[in-house]
């Protein structure tokens, strides 16, 4: 059963991680943001070969790939706090329920 306690500790959770989870929101926004514009950098780098090979060159170079794992990694982080904070939402909406339900005498 959820108390009061774990309410309140979640609830400390979501306060705490607003900041490290609208960083890490931004980070995967601008890291995406960023895959065309590497790809168009390292695109204009090559010189030789038709556009198709100049486009692959450039999918397939080591900063492109750098990039990519970096973007993952964001993502990662991203989507793990988000869930975290969802899991402190809905811990919190279950004590309110009960503590509703209790206040009723439904429980």
């Amino acid at each position: 059963m959820i108390d009061i306690n774990d309410a309140e500790k979640a609830l400390d959770y979501l306060k705490s991680t607003d900041k490290e989870a609208a960083r890490l929101r931004a980070l995967s926004g601008a890291l995406d943001d960023m895959r065309k514009t590497m790809i168009a950098l390292l695109y204009n780098e090559e010189t030789e070969g038709s556009a198709a090979d100049r486009l692959k060159k450039a999918e397939g170079s080591e900063h492109y790939k750098n990039h990519i794992e970096s973007l993952r990694n964001a993502n990662e982080e991203w989507y793990l706090i988000q869930n975290q904070r969802k899991s402190a939402e809905l811990q919190i909406e279950m004590w309110r329920s009960i503590n509703s339900n209790q206040r009723k005498g439904n429980i």
